[in-house]
């Protein structure tokens, strides 16, 4: 299937590669457990570039038995990201760097490309990720990777280190728990597992708020109240909350923005059947309900029995 670039507004042609954002990011993100930075670029020329053309520019970058794919296609998007990860690569040696973690990944469109790699010093790793999108421009336009990168590595070289990520050490891991049913059953669920893995544990729910097995406060505590509870609970090693869509929605998280605690999240568990879950004198959980309609792919958020992680 063929998709056309987007259009750049105006009557001027959109230039061949373009950076739209160069963004730190300060902590695990979707690339990288530890602190990254994001480049977005539109790549519209190489999209658009007819075969030859590409060919030649994936030699140049040493890509010599890649198939570049027809104009608009999801494959040359695909060669596209090949390219720029060594072109990434390529710039950072230049600089000195001997090792960059870099990922690449498609955009919202068919032109738009996103490339992220680890960073230590803040100037030196936004001056790579500006200089990357004249670096893929120069290739397109016929230059070697090498004379691409000499043009404009002075930039990366010259900047001064800049400061560290500000990177928090979580106090408390915690776990969310959303989604339409079966949030306080999974909450208990992975309640027992922590305690029976030795861990002073605290949850909330719509049962109440329970530390290491015993009731403290009943009642609906699904939201940042019962996140507040969990947190504060003397000796806590590991938070548990169930997390309902209308607290998300009028109040926001329940996790605190500070860095003491580091959240995952669990979605798509509720249609597996109950569980009798831990509370005063827990037992291990039993499911009770009719097995799962079909086998759940990886990362399939609809599917009965998916689970999903991530940490932020």
């Amino acid at each position: 299937m063929t998709e056309q670039p987007a259009a750049a507004g105006g009557d001027d042609p959109a230039p061949a590669v373009s950076t739209t954002e160069v963004r730190l990011l300060e902590g695990p993100n979707l690339y990288f457990t530890r602190p990254a930075v994001k480049v977005t670029l539109l790549v519209p020329g190489w999209v658009v570039a007819d075969t030859t053309r590409m060919a030649a520019a994936c030699r140049a970058v040493g890509l010599d038995r890649v198939l570049p794919g027809e104009p608009g296609t999801g494959q040359r998007q695909r060669v596209v990201l090949r390219v720029a990860e060594r072109a990434l690569r390529a710039l950072a040696g230049a600089a000195g760097t001997r090792r960059l973690g870099v990922r690449a990944r498609p955009g919202g469109s068919i032109d738009e490309v996103v490339c992220a790699f680890v960073w230590r010093h803040r100037d030196r790793a936004r001056a790579l990720g500006e200089c990357l999108g004249p670096v893929l421009a120069d290739v397109l336009a016929g230059a070697t990777l090498e004379e691409a990168v000499g043009r404009h590595v002075d930039p990366v070289r010259e900047a001064t280190g800049g400061e560290p990520p500000r990177v928090v050490s979580p106090r408390i891991p915690v776990v969310s728990v959303t989604g339409t049913n079966g949030k306080t059953t999974t909450t208990r669920l992975l309640a027992h597992i922590s305690m029976t893995a030795g861990k002073r544990t605290a949850w909330s729910s719509t049962d109440g708020i329970v530390v290491q097995g015993e009731m403290v406060e009943p009642g609906d505590y699904s939201g940042p109240a019962g996140a507040r509870g969990v947190l504060e609970a003397p000796g806590v090693e590991v938070g548990i909350l169930e997390t309902a869509r209308g607290g998300m929605l009028l109040r926001g998280s329940p996790v605190p923005p500070d860095g003491s605690c580091s959240p995952g999240t669990i979605r798509g568990c509720g249609r597996c059947g109950t569980a009798s879950g831990p509370g005063p004198g827990s037992s291990p959980p039993t499911r009770t309900g009719p097995p799962c309609a079909r086998p759940s792919a990886p990362g399939d958020v609809r599917s009965p029995c998916s689970t999903t992680t991530s940490q932020c």
